[in-house]
């Protein structure tokens, strides 16, 4: 329970701390032409050592019997053996900037009956957009990354995936992708997360940096920028110039739990309100105490209102007699979280009880379940 706790505790200042973050907008956005391209091909891993697909795979026996028509020998597919040959599809991501005869990455995952590609090579295989355009062309060995299957008279051993293995820089860039960064004289960015805070940030800061750019918002996400005359020759140097620009980043208040984990993470100013909770061993009181602030008789000051409010959780065990209280102006989840690691709380019940306290309104944030 401590490890949970500690770890819960740890993701918790993360996540406060990160509220008030500024960052470079270029780590928050991407130009909006500016994207990877998914690559796909079909191929075979041979020189396995008996860890192919065998003769069972129609479509393996196939791919060999094509693929040796392609050097002049023929042969009928039901007399190939196919236990050192593997089916593969084969993918792999192709940046905006990618050139003829970069090397970039690919990923091999059998899609037959191999029981392992440890010690393949991938033969030639084309690789297609969704376009039906070939991009690049892959070959190499196969790395499984330490992967292995290893099965003796009926007896086995596996560790990590054998079937599917990575060739670092294992394609070779064939034909460049088309990427342009202004159209129609304007430069369109969009935000990793979309917030409408957040876009009104960005669009002061380029403003107030740089009153000649014209910014247009489109949505929380997407925002337009006018290149002015002096850098249409050089679109480069104002996307660097705007991509440097701190900006304050905000984020709606969200709580994500893992159950399978008993994992937490919450993210933004997550509130709470007034509520009582009965739940195993448990009574949970969260209470409103908001009281008025009169100033000294002399001092000129108004009187105001302080909210506060008080969380009491207080175990119903005869043995245990405890009541913790926390008063603050403003109580957050973290800190009803807290209290509850505090006396041991484990984490499948903090999450039964967030859940109950989502469903009771008495949450003010989003709350996902993965």
């Amino acid at each position: 329970m401590k490890k949970y706790g500690l770890i819960l505790l740890l993701l918790l200042s993360v996540a406060m701390a990160a509220e008030s973050m500024t960052v470079r907008l270029k780590d928050v956005s991407r130009l909006e032409n500016v994207r990877d391209n998914q690559l796909i091909g079909y191929g075979l891993v041979v020189g396995l050592d008996g860890t192919g697909d065998g003769n069972g795979n129609k479509a393996t026996l196939q791919g060999i019997a094509n693929m040796m028509s392609n050097f002049g020998v023929h042969i009928d597919p039901d007399k190939v053996n196919a236990g050192n040959v593997a089916a593969v599809i084969v993918t792999a991501k192709i940046g905006p900037f990618n050139v003829a005869g970069d090397a970039i990455d690919v990923e091999v995952s059998s899609i037959g009956k191999a029981k392992s590609l440890r010690g393949g090579i991938l033969l030639l295989t084309p690789m297609k957009a969704a376009n039906g355009e070939v991009y690049a062309v892959a070959q190499g060995s196969v790395s499984l990354g330490g992967g292995f299957s290893v099965s003796s008279k009926g007896s086995s051993q596996r560790k990590n995936h054998a079937t599917v293995g990575r060739i670092p820089d294992g394609a070779t860039v064939e034909k460049s992708v088309n990427t342009t960064l202004a159209v129609g004289n304007k430069l369109t960015w969009v935000l990793a997360d979309e917030d409408f805070r957040t876009m009104d940030n960005v669009r002061q800061v380029i403003q107030k940096k740089y009153p000649e750019v014209q910014v247009s918002v489109q949505s929380a996400s997407k925002f337009t920028v006018t290149i002015p005359d002096r850098y249409r020759e050089n679109v480069v140097q104002l996307i660097s110039m705007i991509g440097d620009l701190e900006v304050g980043t905000d984020s709606i208040a969200k709580i994500i739990i893992n159950e399978k984990t008993g994992s937490i993470v919450m993210g933004g100013p997550v509130k709470i309100s007034a509520v009582a909770i009965a739940h195993a061993d448990l009574n949970i009181s969260i209470k409103n105490t908001d009281t008025v602030s009169q100033p000294n008789p002399l001092s000129g000051g108004t009187t105001t209102l302080v909210k506060g409010s008080v969380i009491e959780v207080e175990p119903s065990s005869t043995e245990t007699n405890h009541t913790f209280n926390l008063l603050h102006a403003n109580n957050t989840i973290e800190d009803l979280v807290a209290v509850l690691n505090n006396i041991g709380v484990t984490p499948s019940d903090t999450i039964a009880i967030l859940q109950l306290m989502k469903e009771a309104g008495a949450i003010k944030a989003k709350l996902e379940i993965i």
